[in-house]
């Protein structure tokens, strides 16, 4: 039975990873990795296999590696993420990973923005390294830009009102799954591409007023607005990707950007149904009066 080591596990996508797992691993064994002792030792508690794995300390990557077939790789927002990623795959490939399955960016593969390049060179590296490789690339994530809609009944997006796609957290969850459990015999060297629906922000709060029967508030702000919350990031490598953040909504604003307004749907290819659209995750995730 092969085993799969989930970085990320406790995030906003890698729980959702685990939520669909856990509904069925009869062939695949699960490793859960995060930075927090405390959590860790929840899931021990719970009867899960996890290790604490801070990205940021190969010294450590040999032993959470031990035994592990495959890899789900998402790193946090800094700038951190090339050396952790090199590092990261070198240990990988001295333990005889079979599978790796990276998250990156839906890019055009010539922007002009920085981390997305940085995701490049990473997938470039790790397809160089002898692994199996299937890389994710997700498009503006519904949960994330909507986290607090069920508390404040707002949100806010910092493109204005560029249209861009939208694919929701437990697609990607479920596209994961579903190529971690298959493996690289049915997803080795394959690029998924997960854009459901291409809305604005102003759209979108049309869309979830109508499902839940109060009004949804959208504020649309600018790259500046964002640049003034990036400026007090006391983390210099957190603070250069973030700025890559404010580059990217200046391009989107600029409408040099089109390439991320586009349906390409891979949660029909690898799952055979269509992604979730905003009004489905909606009603699944806010209620609905009607």
């Amino acid at each position: 039975m092969a085993t799969a080591l989930i970085i990320g596990a406790s995030g906003k996508v890698g729980s959702q990873l685990v939520k669909e797992l856990d509904k069925n691993h009869e062939d695949l064994e699960i490793r859960l990795a995060t930075r927090r002792t405390d959590v860790a030792d929840q899931w021990r508690d719970q009867g899960r296999e996890a290790v604490v794995l801070d990205l940021s300390q190969p010294e450590h990557f040999a032993e959470a590696l031990e035994g592990v077939d495959r890899v789900f790789l998402l790193t946090g927002y800094t700038a951190d993420m090339l050396y952790q990623s090199k590092m990261l795959v070198d240990a990988a490939a001295q333990a005889g990973v079979e599978h790796i399955v990276h998250l990156g960016v839906f890019g055009s593969g010539c922007d002009r923005i920085p981390h997305y390049s940085w995701h490049e060179l990473i997938e470039t590296y790790i397809q160089a390294s002898g692994i199996a490789w299937t890389h994710l690339h997700p498009n503006v994530i519904t949960d994330t830009v909507l986290a607090t809609v069920a508390e404040t009944g707002s949100f806010n997006v910092s493109w204005q009102e560029a249209a861009i796609g939208w694919v929701c957290a437990a697609d990607i969850a479920a596209v994961a799954a579903a190529v971690l459990r298959e493996g690289p015999d049915a997803h080795g060297g394959e690029n998924y591409w997960l854009s459901t629906q291409v809305v604005t922000g102003p759209q979108v709060a049309e869309i979830l007023s109508k499902v839940v029967g109060t009004e949804i508030t959208c504020t649309v702000s600018g790259p500046d607005d964002l640049a003034a919350y990036v400026n007090s990031i006391p983390s210099a490598a957190d603070r250069l990707y973030m700025e890559s953040a404010v580059a990217t909504m200046r391009q989107t604003v600029l409408g040099n950007m089109g390439f991320q307004a586009v349906v390409r749907d891979d949660v029909r290819t690898v799952l055979g149904r269509p992604g979730t659209t905003v009004e489905e995750w909606a009603r699944e995730n806010l209620g609905s009066t009607t």
